[in-house]
């Protein structure tokens, strides 16, 4: 993929997902406690998201009602390892969208797993502009746990609270994420 190191670089820069280099996952800081090699409980499969009829509607409430999706995307993604659905709600325009996916798919790949992606979107503005709308978020997630490998010990991940702003694109396909970056964070 020509992208591939573009989409790397911004997934370090664009919501802290830092895991593309070896670092953290998307969800936060690994706290100050050494990893626990316990095994976590085996957590029921996670079902598919699907659109709900409001995020159909070419408007703010429906652009704003897409994110949550997408969100509930990003989840199904990195609990599974089955980016196909992340990717279909976002183009390749959106290079973090892409690098999310590779991760999670990778991850997956090498028996890594996420206890869960537990982020809490609350939506603060959406708006048109130009051709496409700007939706942003102010996000928390609880403390949660994953492991990169199936040999690798589960990290905690910290909470924490964020903001991102979308761009998203209402096609014929529906509505795609063009852009997603994270803004400056904020305290918890």
């Amino acid at each position: 993929m020509t992208r591939l190191g573009t989409a790397l670089a911004a997934a370090v820069a664009l919501l802290s997902v830092t895991a593309c280099t070896g670092e953290e996952p998307a969800g936060g800081d690994p706290t100050s406690a050494p990893p626990t090699t316990a095994s976590a409980s085996p957590s029921p499969t996670p079902s598919a998201p699907t659109i709900p009829p409001e995020a159909t509607k070419h408007s703010a409430d429906g652009a704003a009602a897409f994110v949550k999706y997408f969100y509930a995307a990003m989840r199904y993604s990195a609990t599974t390892g089955n980016s196909e659905i992340l990717l279909n709600a976002s183009t390749d325009e959106c290079d973090t969208c892409v690098a999310m996916a590779g991760y999670d798919k990778r991850l997956h790949e090498a028996g890594g797993d996420y206890e869960d992606l537990p982020w809490s979107p609350t939506v603060t503005t959406s708006q048109k502009e130009r051709d496409y709308f700007v939706v942003t978020t102010d996000v928390t997630t609880t403390s949660y746990r994953y492991k990169r490998r199936a040999d690798a010990p589960w990290t905690e991940v910290s909470p924490k609270r964020r903001m991102h702003l979308f761009r998203i694109r209402d096609t014929a396909d529906g509505w795609k994420v063009i852009h997603l970056t994270e803004q400056a964070k904020v305290p918890r």
